[in-house]
């Protein structure tokens, strides 16, 4: 294969203007050990996050921290760790990246570090997030922020529809039936407003009482007949309401909700799933609306209360020169007063169970009722999977063909089951053999 040799130029200089940047002289603090911290977040984000870097710092007698960005580049991360040459802290990991990281050795567990810190981090961390940071019995990383989600609903809309403006639905029954109230055609047949529209086959698997890995057994679970009930009932859902015109007309008004086109800001969706950081939103873009929200609904025999965590993730490369160091600096960047200092800058929820019941968080109702739902057991990160990444991609198509055409939830998660079971063994396979 032919590379473009001047696409390899301006890769080798991208490259070569951060190792450089990271070894300038007048760049390392005169007398201390100077370490490297790589991150994801820019402008308001990495403003907050260097100003905790800067009180680091100052307290610190023998060690100078740098802070450098990485977003948009996150294919950095990957040179590095190929060419063994990393920085000493990172936090621009995505959580379903961390088991394939870890079982190339190419990160420092923590858990020597944590056990001589005296800190009860299993303790500290709620109990979704502390399983994610694990592979293969160790953990590997640590967090400073956290999402949960939620359904947020007009309640004007609710109230318009005979539901009743402070009723939530809490099964399956109950929001499938809110959902076609919430629908609603113009005189032509056009449709001017719908409830939501469930997707995210591997979330719904949970809340159907499924899993996507059984790690004891170091084998995937794609096919579980909880999982499959869980596409069968998405399929029912979009086919009902034909996913296709749907998504055209969500489409039509564009935006997210840092946008003041979002379709639930402007009265066309009745329900709207997102985390604790849209009431921030809310009151910039749709001061006008009056909203409520409840949890995701389960089926009988599922999980209520139940919640996706993922993000960013903080870890120490194992090719880092010094780790006591990047642990000194991870060890305080954990600490409850910088995690409430970040999150309440980033509008996110904290990871630490006794600071999300802080007042500062909990005396906002959605904050406070989701650091609930967080602290409970039926939270899920990415399952400490190797190809977890591969996964994702392989679920995320069988949903495709399962809701916008009439492929068979059995049959399309047996051929995932088939194909990331293989590749799993192949992977343990070369891990056995080095």
């Amino acid at each position: 294969m032919r590379i473009n040799k001047y696409l390899l130029s301006a890769l080798m200089i991208s490259i070569a203007a951060i190792c450089c940047n990271c070894s300038r002289p007048e760049n390392q603090a005169k007398g201390k050990t100077e370490i490297v911290f790589w991150t994801g977040w820019t402008g308001q984000e990495m403003d907050a996050l260097q100003k905790i870097i800067d009180r680091f710092n100052a307290s610190q007698p023998s060690i100078h921290c740098r802070l450098v960005t990485v977003a948009g580049v996150y294919q950095k991360v990957r040179i590095a760790f190929a060419g063994g040459d990393t920085p000493d802290l990172m936090s621009c990991i995505w959580a379903e990246e961390l088991a394939s990281y870890a079982i190339r050795d190419v990160l420092e567990p923590l858990d020597s570090y944590i056990a001589q810190s005296g800190r009860n981090l299993a303790k500290e961390y709620m109990p979704g997030l502390w399983r994610m940071f694990h592979f293969d019995g160790k953990v590997y990383a640590l967090a400073m922020t956290t999402n949960g989600t939620v359904f947020f609903y007009n309640k004007d809309i609710f109230q318009e529809v005979g539901w009743g403006a402070g009723r939530v639905p809490k099964t399956l029954d109950e929001f499938e039936e809110i959902n076609d109230r919430c629908v609603k055609y113009s005189k032509d047949g056009n449709l001017e407003r719908y409830g939501t529209l469930p997707y995210n086959v591997i979330f719904w698997g949970y809340v159907f009482g499924g899993s996507w890995y059984d790690e004891a057994a170091r084998k995937v679970t794609m096919n579980r007949p909880e999982n499959v009930r869980a596409l069968e009932w998405m399929q029912k859902i979009s086919h009902k309401y034909d996913v296709r015109k749907l998504r055209r007309f969500e489409k039509s008004f564009g935006g997210w909700i840092t946008s003041a086109n979002c379709p639930f800001y402007v009265g066309k969706a009745a329900i709207y799933h997102s985390g604790e950081y849209m009431t921030h939103h809310l009151k910039k873009y749709a001061p006008q609306i009056n909203y409520g929200w409840f949890a995701y609904p389960s089926p009988p025999g599922g999980r209520a209360n139940c919640c996706l965590v993922g993000g960013s993730v903080f870890a120490i490369p194992a090719a880092s020169k010094h780790k006591a160091e990047a642990w000194e600096l991870l060890n305080y960047l954990t600490q409850p007063e910088q995690i409430k200092e970040f999150c309440l800058a980033l509008h996110n929820l904290p990871p630490l169970i006794e600071v999300a019941k802080d007042p500062a968080f909990a005396s906002d109702p959605v904050y406070r009722d989701l650091a609930e739902i967080m602290s409970g057991e039926n939270v899920f990160g990415p399952p400490p999977l190797p190809i977890w990444a591969r996964c994702m991609t392989e679920l995320n198509r069988a949903e495709e063909y399962a809701v916008y055409g009439d492929g068979s939830p059995q049959q399309l998660l047996d051929d995932v089951q088939t194909r990331m079971q293989k590749e799993l063994d192949r992977l343990w396979e070369q891990k056995r053999g080095k």
